[in-house]
């Protein structure tokens, strides 16, 4: 297995599952886009999570088009399609760590914080004797 970070975005809204040894978890599709241009494509990860990162997921509000980073074991799987045919190759990541991009929208103003407008700024004042610094 490959250790990796990448950012994208999620695909669908997250659903938490129980396994048969009743232990949370979740897995989802994860959504990065490569490259730029006509180049540009778009890379599918199938992420796995279990235990306390679920429910860190849910609680964060983790759904469908949140973009997000994660690191994780990588690993690529053979599985099947849904027709129960066709063989496929996916990429596979065991969740080890996550958190949300930070974005412009993501980061509301503080309001304790002094707006420019209300910051005073005293020019004419001097606190104390100071110093000239050498030529």
């Amino acid at each position: 297995m490959a250790q990796i970070f990448v950012f994208g975005r999620v695909t669908a809204d997250l659903t938490l599952k129980e396994s048969v040894k009743h232990t949370p978890y979740i897995c989802f599709s994860l959504a990065e886009n490569i490259g730029y241009g006509d180049k540009r494509r778009t890379q599918y990860y199938q992420v796995w999570a279990w235990g306390t990162d679920t429910s860190r997921l849910i609680r964060m509000g983790v759904k469908e088009g949140s973009l997000i980073w994660l690191t994780g074991s990588q690993e690529l799987v053979n599985s099947t399609e849904k027709n129960g045919e066709t063989k496929t190759m996916n990429l596979k990541i065991a969740l080890d760590n996550w958190g949300f991009v930070p974005t412009r929208q993501s980061n509301p103003p503080n309001p304790d914080f002094p707006k420019e407008s209300e910051t005073i700024v005293e020019t004419d004042k001097l606190d104390g004797d100071r110093e000239f610094l050498p030529e």
